[in-house]
C-alpha cells in the first residue's frame, strides 16, 4: 500500500506532498483545491507504463483534444517546460516523470516515426514517460507519438522489461456504467452476489433480490416484474459501482472522485459500512474526494460502532490547503481527532 505521495508541476499543483495514508483516504476541501487532481496524479502512478494515461484523464474530465497546444494541459502553468513528478513511497516505491515531446524537439526518436521525410517530423509530438519501481536503479521508458492531431495514428511504445503488478481503477464523478454488467457477471460467478445484494438492501429495503440477465442487471423491488438497475435511484446504482468497483480492484487500488455523488447524506453511513466491509475482504486502498463533511460525519458515525472499532486506525481523512504559490498542505485527520472535530461540531481545520 502507498503511505506518501509527492507531486511536482501536475495541472494547477506546482507542489505537494501528503503523508500517512491508510487503508481508506479521504481528500475533502473547497473547491479547485486540488482534490480531483491528486487522484489522479495517484492514477497515473499506479500505471506509470502507460503513455496515453495523460491523455486518458483528461478525457475522463470530457476533454479529448489531441494536438500539440492540449497536451500541455497537465503541465503546471501549460508549460512543458515544467516536467511532471509523481513518487509513491509504498511497498515498493514508485517514481514517475512525464515530459512532452515536442515537434520541433531534437529528442523525437525519428526511428519511431512511419516516414522520415522532415514534413512528418515536423508535425509529429507527443509524451514521454520515464519511470521505476521498488529499489531497482533502473530506470524504463515509453513513449506516445501522435500525428496530424489524430490519436487513431498515434504510435505506443512502453518498455518491454517492466511487467506492472498493480490494478486500479479511477472513478471520475461521471463514470459511465456501460460494463458494470461484466463486472458483476464475475461476481455471480463467484457466488459473492449476496453480499452485494445484502449492501443494496441497506439503501432501500425493498429489494428482494438482484440478477442478471443477459448484459442486464435486473432488480426485485416487489413489482409484478424486476427492473433494470438503471430505472432505479443514483444512491442504489452509485452503490453498485462502488461495491463491484472494489472486488473488481482486489489486492489493488481504487480511486473515486466526488464519492458522495448520488447518496443523501443520510445513506452515507450505508456507504461507509459497505466500504469497509469489502475494503477489507478484498484488500483494497481506496482514495476518494468529497464535497462536503456528511461524507466525514457518516464514517465517523459507524466506526463509533462496536463492531467497527477494528476498523479505526485503517481510516484517514485529508484536508487540502492551497496557497497563492500552488503549494498543497495537507492537514491529517486519523480517526480520533476527525471524531473529535465532528461530535463537537467544530471546522476541521
Amino acid at each position: 500500500m502507498f503511505s506518501t505521495l509527492q507531486i511536482k508541476n501536475f495541472r494547477g499543483i506546482k507542489q505537494a506532498e501528503i503523508e500517512g495514508f491508510k487503508q481508506i483516504n479521504l481528500f475533502f476541501g473547497k473547491n479547485n483545491c486540488g482534490k480531483s487532481t491528486v487522484l489522479e496524479a495517484l492514477f497515473l502512478i499506479t500505471g506509470q507504463s502507460n503513455p496515453i494515461l495523460p491523455l486518458s484523464i483528461n478525457a475522463m474530465r470530457n476533454y479529448s483534444s489531441f494536438n500539440e497546444e492540449d497536451i500541455r494541459i497537465d503541465f503546471y502553468n501549460l508549460n512543458p517546460e515544467n516536467k511532471i513528478s509523481i513518487f509513491v513511497k509504498g511497498t515498493p516505491d514508485r517514481w514517475l516523470e512525464i515530459s512532452q515531446i515536442k515537434s520541433h524537439s531534437n529528442t523525437v526518436n525519428l526511428e519511431s516515426l512511419a516516414g522520415g521525410n522532415s514534413d512528418m517530423a515536423a508535425s509529429t509530438y507527443g509524451l514521454k514517460l520515464i519511470y521505476s519501481k521498488g529499489n531497482e536503479k533502473e530506470k524504463f521508458n515509453s513513449e506516445f507519438i501522435l500525428k496530424d492531431n489524430n490519436p487513431d495514428n498515434g504510435k505506443i511504445s512502453i518498455d518491454k522489461r517492466y511487467k506492472e503488478d498493480l490494478f486500479s481503477l479511477y472513478l471520475p464523478s461521471s463514470y459511465p456504467q456501460g460494463s458494470l454488467h461484466e463486472e458483476f457477471a464475475k461476481i455471480v460467478a463467484n457466488k459473492q452476489e449476496s453480499y452485494i445484494l445484502s449492501a443494496l438492501r441497506q439503501i432501500d429495503p425493498a429489494i428482494v433480490d438482484i440478477q442478471l440477465v443477459g448484459n442486464e442487471i435486473l432488480v426485485d423491488i416487489g413489482a409484478e416484474q424486476r427492473l433494470p438497475i438503471n430505472m432505479a435511484g443514483d444512491g442504489l446504482r452509485k452503490m453498485l459501482l462502488i461495491i463491484v468497483s472494489i472486488f473488481r480492484c482486489r489486492n489493488g487500488v481504487l480511486l473515486i472522485d466526488e464519492i458522495d455523488n448520488g447518496f443523501h447524506f443520510t445513506a452515507m453511513g450505508v456507504l461507509w459500512k459497505a466500504i469497509l466491509s469489502a475494503a477489507r475482504d478484498n484488500n483494497v486502498q481506496l482514495f476518494a474526494s468529497t464535497h462536503n463533511l456528511d461524507s466525514i460525519k457518516g464514517l465517523s458515525y459507524i466506526l463509533e460502532q462496536s463492531e467497527y472499532s477494528d476498523a479505526r486506525d485503517s481510516v484517514c481523512a485529508f484536508k487540502l490547503l492551497k496557497d497563492s504559490d500552488a503549494k498543497i498542505t495537507a492537514l491529517r485527520y486519523d480517526y480520533p481527532s476527525f471524531n473529535y472535530s465532528v461530535n463537537q461540531e467544530l471546522e476541521m481545520r
